[in-house]
């Protein structure tokens, strides 16, 4: 009989809808070979969300029940409960995915982190404030606690390894992905007609409306775009939901989509809903000032969509020499944006990029490799 690993994890992320590490978390424990080897304790401070309830139906996932009134906080659970149950309970590696550990861990439990971006040292402003808290007290202590650290691109551990002096040869790069297979299988199903009404060949742009990800921009790079042919212009449509985002901007936001019809906000769109809409835009547009990796891009590449996306390094790693980079700061900037999307649409050429590496069985296989390696030492 197989002795099997018992991995303890911060599931936190699956008790909301689907966001980045939420995702991450989700599909790379689906796609975790040799399951039969492993046993994944999952905590989180509330119950798991509908988006994530397939992570249940897997034999080795057990969902942790416990907390008390320290479930009223995540912050508090994942803090207090977590060490106080490792207590009474064996583990023999614990798995910080949001790139936090619990304090108080038992000495003799290994640890790996996966780390998502330096949004805390590089963008602060860009972040809640208790988000910004939480982070700032334990990401040095869980870094130097780690036994082993998984980022999610190569520029996200180069910055992490210079930031905390942390060895290299104890680090790794477990790119998230896309999964062919189902995102294949979602557009088999029957198209919304809110989906269907948006027409084709929009321009489309995906993520949550929060300032690191430079809404403002697109907004005044879509006005340009809008003047260099009024009778002839793309809609726009933004999938995802309004998150802390300043009043003003969403207002002027609003009041525009108000006015012109033209910008479509499309928040709590279903996994097949949104698969239909890649393959029904005509451009992709993502204009982040900062990303540790950049799911949305992937995803789009995958259907065949071309990519108009800001000149960062870690967006270069995903579409190598394939989709268009440019600045995007300034008001010169946006009418270069502008000028380009026109120039899509009236020229539109097939995509050429490959994103096989990107896969969750890929990014799977990378972390079950990790864990083994960690234990056995």
């Amino acid at each position: 009989m197989v002795k099997t690993k018992r991995i303890g994890l911060d599931a936190r992320p699956l008790s909301t809808r689907v966001s980045g590490v939420g995702r991450l978390i989700a599909e790379t424990l689906k796609a975790f070979p040799h399951k039969e080897e492993y046993d994944f304790f999952l905590f989180s401070h509330l119950p798991i969300h509908e988006d994530h309830k397939a992570v249940l139906s897997l034999s080795n996932i057990t969902w942790v029940n416990g907390g008390g009134f320290l479930k009223w906080k995540g912050g508090l659970y994942y803090n207090l409960y977590i060490p106080f149950y490792l207590l009474k309970h064996r583990l023999d590696l614990f798995w910080g995915s949001q790139q936090v550990l619990p304090p108080f861990l038992p000495s003799s439990l290994k640890a790996v982190l996966t780390y998502c971006d330096l949004v805390l040292y590089l963008y602060p402003e860009t972040m809640r404030w208790i988000a910004k808290v939480q982070q700032r007290l334990f990401q040095r202590y869980s870094v130097r606690r780690s036994s082993f650290i998984l980022s999610i691109s190569k520029q996200t551990s180069t910055d992490m390894c210079l930031k905390f002096g942390y060895p290299v040869d104890q680090t790794g790069v477990s790119y998230p992905g896309v999964n062919p297979i189902e995102m294949t299988k979602q557009l088999e199903t029957k198209i919304s007609n809110r989906v269907k009404d948006l027409g084709t060949d929009f321009l489309l742009s995906v993520s949550t409306i929060e300032p690191r990800k430079n809404y403002p921009f697109l907004l005044e790079v879509f006005r340009e775009y809008r003047k260099t042919e009024p009778h002839h212009y793309r809609p726009w449509v933004i999938v995802g939901k309004i998150g802390w985002e300043s009043p003003e901007f969403i207002e002027e936001l609003l009041q525009e989509r108000s006015l012109y019809k033209d910008i479509h906000i499309l928040d709590s769109v279903s996994d097949s809903e949104l698969q239909h809409l890649y393959k029904r835009a005509g451009l992709f547009a993502f204009a982040s000032k900062y990303e540790g990796f950049g799911i949305p891009m992937a995803e789009a590449i995958f259907h065949g969509l071309n990519c108009v996306v800001s000149d960062i390094p870690t967006f270069h790693e995903i579409g190598k020499d394939g989709v268009t980079y440019l600045p995007y700061k300034t008001k010169e900037d946006a009418k270069l944006w502008a000028e380009t999307i026109k120039k899509y649409f009236e020229n539109p050429k097939p995509l050429t990029v490959s994103i096989s590496e990107f896969t969750w069985e890929n990014a799977a296989k990378i972390t079950e490799e990790v864990f083994r390696k960690v234990l056995e030492e």
